[in-house]
């Protein structure tokens, strides 16, 4: 029973940690200012060569957040068609994630057109936001950029 509850002390802890690290990653002032950063970065990458990028979001709020941030400054981007625009939220939600996530859920159908149209080269998507889809597995030999905005888990330097 005493390695039970201190498992369960330890699972509260880390769970309040990563509240308070999303809190921070997540507020509104650091979204705008790393969708800036994303927008001018990979439009001068793209200005030297054609290719595509994906941004790694530690939650499905921040990457609705930062994808929020993206439209307004290149507004052109969005499309509420999956079948068109410039980026993409990739994620599954639930319903207790609430309308402005919910309306970012893919199915499995979905994110597979989704990959096909990453993964075309003329495509006009270019740019994905995801969480955690397609960290692994993915080849898509267009992809040149990968922004990672999360913790990395058992990364060493």
């Amino acid at each position: 029973m005493g390695q039970r509850c201190v498992f369960i002390m330890n699972t509260q802890k880390a769970k309040a940690k990563w509240t308070q690290l999303e809190a921070l990653i997540g507020s509104e002032n650091r979204i705008k200012n790393i969708a800036q950063d994303i927008v001018s970065h990979f439009e001068q990458r793209r200005a030297v060569f054609e290719g595509k990028g994906m941004i790694v979001a530690m939650s499905r709020r921040i990457a609705t957040d930062l994808y929020a941030q993206i439209i307004k400054i290149k507004p052109d981007w969005h499309s509420d068609d999956l079948y068109k625009g410039v980026i993409k939220v990739v994620m599954t939600s639930s319903s207790s994630d609430g309308p402005e996530i919910a309306k970012h859920h893919t199915t499995k159908a979905q994110r597979k057109m989704l990959a096909d149209r990453m993964k075309h080269p003329d495509d006009k998507l270019k740019l994905v936001i995801v969480r955690d889809m397609w960290l692994t597995g993915f080849d898509a030999p267009s992809l040149h950029t990968l922004y990672i905005d999360k913790p990395m888990k058992g990364h060493k330097t």
